[in-house]
């Protein structure tokens, strides 16, 4: 698979979601699940903030190489690590779709749904939330590679750099999918650092959520970290093929 594939999948995948959830309640007559739709939508903001972001970053610098205004340089470079800072706190909101493969929307259902429809349509859901973050992590090191390495000449060292990267932010995509789902924090929640530290606190105050939070970080990191690998993302950088 190369980028462009993977950037294709990506649309594919999120459109055949987005529509399996729409046609749910025209097919079998029972509510739409708003939930889904809430984090469909926050699922794919993290990929406009960093698209724009880079768009904002890019023209500023082409204003600065064209025109030789230095100043404007150092607020494109300002505005991109804050723009960087947001799109990382609201990264783990792709992940959490995969949270929704335990199908708690069909308890609120007025009449029951094929059980088949509703594995294809929560799968696909989840998978989105997946690939979602997968792109976000490639389109950032792609961007990374154009602009400080020459993508012609990359050594193991290049590579080694990539993969960390790819595993520290997949690391705490993981670690805010946990906190969303277990203490049901937001990612503007840190606007409100009193409170966000005192839910922080009350909750692994109880016991044997250390070990929750281990098990559950280590084999979701290591699940995201086998579809990095297996979609072929470290090998995207040879010759930018």
């Amino acid at each position: 698979m190369r980028l462009s594939t993977l950037l294709l999948a990506t649309i594919l995948l999120n459109a055949f979601a987005y529509i399996t959830i729409r046609l749910r309640p025209i097919l079998f007559k029972v509510k739409i699940f708003r939930p889904m739709l809430k984090n469909f939508k926050l699922s794919l903001f993290p990929l406009v903030i960093l698209l724009i972001n880079l768009t904002v970053t890019f023209i500023l610098f082409w204003v600065s190489a064209n025109f030789n205004i230095i100043f404007i340089r150092a607020i494109a470079l300002v505005l991109f690590l804050i723009g960087l800072l947001i799109w990382f706190l609201f990264l783990p909101n792709s992940g959490y779709l995969i949270t929704e493969l335990n199908l708690t929307h069909r308890d609120d259902d007025e009449k029951e749904v094929p059980i088949w429809y509703d594995i294809v349509s929560t799968f696909s859901f989840a998978l989105s939330g997946v690939i979602n973050t997968l792109a976000n992590i490639v389109i950032l090191q792609y961007v990374f590679l154009m602009i400080m390495v020459d993508p012609l000449k990359l050594n193991v060292s290049d590579y080694l750099i990539l993969f960390i990267s790819g595993f520290i932010i997949i690391f705490f995509v993981v670690l805010g999918i946990y906190l969303g789902r277990a203490i049901r924090f937001n990612s503007w929640d840190i606007l409100h650092p009193k409170s966000f530290f005192k839910k922080l606190k009350s909750h692994f105050a109880k016991k044997g959520v250390f070990k929750e939070l281990a098990l559950y970080v280590t084999f979701n990191t290591i699940f995201f970290l086998i579809m990095y690998i297996s979609f072929g993302i470290p090998f995207y950088f040879i010759g930018l093929v």
